[in-house]
């Protein structure tokens, strides 16, 4: 069985052999077009003493600011072609509040019919993200970002 795999194998490569030209093969040359290489166009800002237009969104002031200060600020930045003016990062105030009961389960949704989630210890410090009309608060941990529903009655007052 060897001998004839090896044979089939020879009598395979002499056919290609003779099939692409054999002894007179000769390559086909390739002809390549030569290309320019043209040096990029350098591009310049436009030699301008102001700017064209400075959105109001842009600019936001500090709380104690004035708005002739502001205005002055717009009046730079239009002239310095920057904006330079840095607001402060307001943060909405959060309402945190803590498990009022000795153990509490936080449910996937709004009512005793929903699986729960985990059990929390009282004390567990709780952000409050909604609260619905029928006195289900939408809660999430402060500490381990747990989101899920308990009842509102089973939390401290807001006045931490």
């Amino acid at each position: 069985m060897k001998s004839y795999v090896w044979l089939t194998f020879a009598f395979m490569g002499w056919g290609y052999y003779e099939m692409s030209g054999g002894a007179d093969f000769v390559p086909v040359e390739r002809v390549t077009a030569a290309v320019e290489v043209e040096e990029p166009e350098i591009v310049a800002r436009a030699d301008t003493a102001t700017l064209l237009s400075v959105s109001s969104s842009n600019i936001i002031a500090q709380p104690e600011t004035t708005a002739a200060e502001v205005e002055a600020a717009v009046a730079n930045a239009v002239a310095l072609d920057t904006v330079d003016v840095v607001a402060p990062i307001v943060e909405p105030e959060l309402d945190i509040r803590q498990v009022g009961s000795s153990r509490v389960n936080m449910r996937m949704g709004p009512s005793t019919n929903f699986e729960v989630i985990t059990t929390l210890n009282s004390g567990t410090k709780l952000e409050i993200l909604s609260v619905n009309e029928d006195g289900w608060a939408n809660v999430s941990t402060v500490d381990r970002g747990i989101e899920g529903w308990m009842a509102e009655r089973l939390l401290t007052d807001s006045d931490l």
